[in-house]
């Protein structure tokens, strides 16, 4: 209560200290943890206090004082509307937001997590392991063909090719008793807003650093580019670098691509599997493969819409993690042979 007092002082004092505590307060109260969009499934157990959600609140970051929280929730008189239950909240959501949502967000409802980038087979592996669903029902389901007709970004998906690369991977939370067609039409209203109509329709015009694309390659590229960095910042540079391979014809060398084809998802590749005939094999053939080998995140996609306009034809991770980006051959030996490579 003591802490609380000290805030209703700064809030409700006289003069610049006055001023200065009102802007304190309302950073606090109005501006999010984060910038970025960072998912966090959140519960309320029953009979818990509003006291309890604050400490937890602060606990997992998505609030930066408990002490601010206790002030806002008796100053508008929100402490006892709190529901007990599963929620998924957000990093960028202010405080207003935060308790609105604990407030009337639905509660009878289950967390179900999609992990980033990775192919629809390990998705549906990862929901049976979770105890949702049984993993063929999720790969039968996404293959339904009815789905084309329900989102126009679908129209220029080969009418051969299940919903690989549009399965878009985030935190969900749905109502108890969803089940996968459910999970799979609210991963397909998530990627209709992670790479918005005027993306879309942007991809469509060339660029200085990159040609006229399609939807669907784009999400293929972006698949690519998920798979090969983990760093955010560096995706639109990897990409630059990948439209400057295919200008020029050049493989586009991903080694993800190969494992894609074989139906794994990480591991060594030898000989043999560099020799693999398969479309998906990009260190053997020229251009896209067939199809997504994953399914990105919006960094990734954004980072095929906007690319970096570079030089740059070659890149690796060394032993550090750091990504190097060479613009030669040359560079990128001498490179390689400076700094090491990764698993090297």
């Amino acid at each position: 209560m003591k802490k609380l007092l000290v805030l209703l002082v700064l809030v409700a004092g006289c003069g610049y200290g006055a001023s200065r505590g009102v802007d304190y307060y309302n950073y606090e109260i109005n501006t999010p943890v984060s910038n970025h969009s960072e998912p966090v499934p959140f519960t309320v157990q029953l009979g818990e206090g509003a006291d309890q959600v604050g400490s937890d609140l602060q606990d997992k970051h998505l609030i930066r004082s408990q002490d601010f929280f206790d002030l806002y929730t008796k100053m508008t008189g929100t402490r006892a509307d709190i529901q007990a239950g599963d929620f998924v909240l957000n990093r960028n959501m202010t405080m207003p937001q935060i308790v609105e949502q604990l407030r009337h967000g639905k509660v009878d409802q289950k967390v179900v997590q999609v992990p980033e980038g990775i192919p629809a087979k390990f998705i549906a592996q990862s929901l049976e392991q979770a105890g949702f669903a049984k993993a063929q029902e999720y790969l039968d389901a996404e293959k339904d063909p009815a789905w084309t007709s329900q989102y126009d970004f679908l129209a220029g998906k080969p009418a051969n090719r299940d919903l690989e690369g549009y399965l878009y991977p985030d935190t969900y939370s749905l109502n108890k008793g969803a089940g996968v067609r459910d999970l799979i039409k609210v991963q397909l209203d998530q990627l209709a807003k992670a790479f918005t109509p005027a993306m879309r329709q942007a991809v469509t015009q060339p660029t200085p650093a990159r040609p006229a694309m399609s939807v669907d390659q784009v999400l293929i590229l972006a698949s690519l580019v998920d798979r090969e960095v983990n760093k955010a910042d560096e995706r639109p540079r990897v990409c630059g670098l990948y439209y400057n391979r295919l200008k020029i014809g050049m493989k586009l060398e991903v080694d993800a691509t190969i494992l894609y084809a074989e139906g794994r998802l990480k591991g060594d590749i030898g000989p043999d599997d560099l020799n693999l005939n398969s479309p998906y094999n990009t260190r053997k053939f020229a251009g896209l493969p067939p199809g997504p080998i994953g399914n990105p995140t919006a960094s990734a996609i954004q980072g095929c819409v906007n690319p970096e306009k570079n030089d740059f034809l070659f890149y690796f991770t060394d032993k550090n993690g750091s990504t190097h980006f060479e613009v030669t051959f040359e560079q990128f030996a001498n490179d390689m042979n400076k700094y090491g490579v990764s698993g090297g």
